[in-house]
């Protein structure tokens, strides 16, 4: 689909280095209108921050301290459903789940019936969430989220690695990638370069002298940058605004978050709950 080029033509600028002139959720309430005939697609990326704002409520209800007050947690203020809404379908799955939400989501919660384990396999989640928007009928939207899956197996793999954790009992994400990992998990870019070039800074950021909020950023630096390389033949069509917004929601969150909520996010990160 070509996309009204005037809409495009006045989108603020945006790189990874530039400064945002406002919030991602700012952003969509101010191009309403012209965003319409893309919703369904800002739609699969929008779900993301639901899950971001489930994890830290489900992580919220585990922790004992005062940091426990829903009303103290720091969300994401882009998604798709408030986060008093997302609490009543994470008390009760199956009655308060959106007719929106895809079915990943509900089996998730109806399988992982407690909070512990749900924030144990959370990862889980955004797996599926990856490979949900990797089956988009959007070209841009399926290679978009290829990649993803692929980079969010590589950091599972690294993360059980570093834990000792049983990579052939545990591994899930991109079905090639798991395969070729397990089959070369001692080579130092477990026999992905080929195939995924961006392994080897992936494994250079796991380095023990970075700190966590080092590391997180790098990785979404590393996937601003994959959203150059993923259908950007034409200058006007709908996959320029999705990647746009893609890239906001990826400077967004180091924005919108407090330093303390934010650390706290990226220990999260980095033992798995990307």
């Amino acid at each position: 689909m070509k996309f009204n080029h005037y809409t495009i033509a006045a989108l603020p600028q945006l790189s990874w280095d530039s400064d945002l002139p406002c919030t991602l959720a700012e952003l969509l309430e101010e191009f309403d209108m012209q965003l319409e005939p893309l919703k369904e697609g800002i739609s699969r990326i929008l779900l993301l921050d639901d899950l971001k704002n489930m994890e830290l409520l489900i992580k919220s209800k585990l922790d004992p301290s005062e940091n426990a007050d829903p009303a103290k947690i720091d969300f994401y203020r882009a998604g798709l459903t408030k986060p008093e809404e997302i609490e009543l379908f994470i008390e009760d799955p199956r009655r308060n789940a959106p007719d929106y939400y895809p079915e990943f989501i509900e089996d998730f919660f109806e399988e992982r019936k407690t909070n512990e384990e749900r924030s144990k396999y959370f990862e889980e989640l955004y797996i599926s969430y990856y490979r949900w928007i990797a089956e988009s009928k959007n070209r841009f939207l399926a290679r978009y989220g290829e990649s993803m899956l692929t980079l969010c197996t590589v950091i599972s793999a690294l993360r059980m690695m570093k834990s000792g954790a049983d990579l052939d009992k545990n591994l899930k994400g991109d079905g090639d990638a798991v395969k070729i990992i397990l089959e070369n998990r001692n080579n130092a870019d477990l026999g992905l370069k080929g195939y995924f070039p961006e392994v080897v800074d992936v494994v250079a950021l796991f380095d023990k002298s970075k700190t966590p909020d080092e590391v997180e950023k790098e990785l979404d630096k590393i996937r601003f940058a994959l959203l150059e390389e993923v259908g950007q033949e034409k200058p006007f069509a709908d996959h320029i605004i999705y990647g746009y917004i893609i890239g906001f929601q990826l400077k967004d969150r180091w924005m919108t978050q407090s330093d303390e909520a934010g650390m706290e996010i990226l220990e999260n990160i980095i033992k798995g709950n990307y």
